[in-house]
């Protein structure tokens, strides 16, 4: 591998970190507005996991629970929401850079 493939896998690899940084963030936000016991520990369940499958269990289990947000929190979430939807942007770039990168420097 060339310095600039390994430079852009490890962006791909950090720009992933901060999208699950996010998700952790919103999740527990989400979960301390409705008043579970261990926001943090749903935070940790809902972004861990290769398939989403913590998240789809959250996401089933909050509807039991009315969400009591402030307006901080909401502001706080999209936030969160905006910086997820950029990061995703930038991850869709570095990968097609990446990739094209891969084809076009094997020919």
């Amino acid at each position: 591998m060339k310095w600039y493939e390994i430079l852009l896998f490890i962006s791909m690899f950090i720009i992933a970190v901060i999208i699950v940084y996010h998700i952790y963030k919103m999740t527990e936000l989400d979960a301390r507005s409705r008043g579970f016991k261990h926001p943090k520990l749903w935070g940790l369940f809902a972004s861990g996991g290769q398939n989403g499958e913590g998240i789809l269990l959250y996401l089933i289990g909050r509807r039991k629970y009315p969400s009591a947000m402030t307006e901080a929190q909401k502001s706080d979430m999209e936030k969160y929401k905006k910086n997820i939807g950029i990061s995703l942007v930038f991850l869709i770039i570095v990968s097609i850079v990446f990739v094209c990168m891969i084809i076009f420097t094997e020919l």
